[in-house]
């Protein structure tokens, strides 16, 4: 009997145990499973095409750069590196201790009219190629299936639709009636595909013109704007329209 009262205590025990086994193994199961979760939705952030370009371009913002700099500094770090040292030497030597990106925005400010112009061009490049590149890849697609004919009697994309809106008004056409994507991609095709696009490289690397003058570089380096042209140019610390 005394054995029984043992075995009976030991196996409540062992049950007890068991019990709370399984209790931590399930509480372990559903921390893990919060664990994947948040794991899944930081990297469905940090892949995330527009979080990359967010965590980069404060650091841009910070140090002065305004988005009416943007395409001028395209133009400015796609040059050599010898010729970037070259550009930006001036405003280093204008502002002493400053650090490498403070010289760079000065030297941005100080041509901001030419380097823009060479940066939209070399923009406008980059895209003209992109363009032919596709045109090009669809229609060796188009020709080696030939029979794959479902995409025409889908309904027009909303990027055909945008580029013919953009094409009617560029050169002055009849508006189509309503088409498929097929219908839409033939009458693109027919009327010379993106106008924008469709022309010549644009080179963006032609000579340079004469250097900022030491007073441009004074004034860019305490953060002017040098600018001769009749560019707009915003000053986003204005409430001008801004009121509540």
């Amino acid at each position: 009997m005394e054995y029984d009262a043992i075995e009976a205590r030991r196996r409540r025990e062992y049950e007890a145990a068991i019990a709370v086994e399984r209790r931590a193994e399930e509480r372990l199961a559903e921390i893990k499973r919060r664990a994947r979760n948040a794991k899944g939705r930081l990297l469905s952030t940090t892949r995330s095409e527009q979080w990359h370009r967010m965590a980069l371009a404060w650091l841009e913002r910070d140090v002065g750069y305004t988005g009416e700099m943007a395409a001028a500094r395209v133009w400015l770090r796609h040059q050599p590196l010898d010729a970037y040292i070259e550009l930006v030497a001036p405003f280093a030597a204008a502002m002493p201790g400053a650090t490498i990106i403070a010289a760079e925005v000065a030297a941005v400010r100080a041509h901001l009219d030419e380097w823009t112009k060479r940066g939209e061009a070399l923009l406008l490049d980059r895209a003209s190629r992109a363009y032919a590149e596709d045109v090009a890849g669809f229609r060796v697609w188009q020709r080696d299936h030939p029979d794959s004919n479902a995409w025409r009697r889908k309904a027009m994309t909303k990027s055909q639709g945008f580029l013919i809106g953009r094409m009617v008004a560029a050169l002055d056409l009849e508006p189509p009636a309503r088409m498929n994507r097929g219908e839409a991609h033939d009458w693109i095709e027919r009327h010379g595909g993106n106008p924008r696009l469709a022309g010549p490289p644009v080179d963006p690397d032609t000579p340079h013109g004469p250097p900022p003058a030491s007073a441009d570089v004074a004034a860019a380096s305490t953060g002017q704007v040098i600018s001769a042209t009749d560019r707009p140019l915003l000053d986003d610390t204005s409430t001008v329209g801004n009121a509540a």
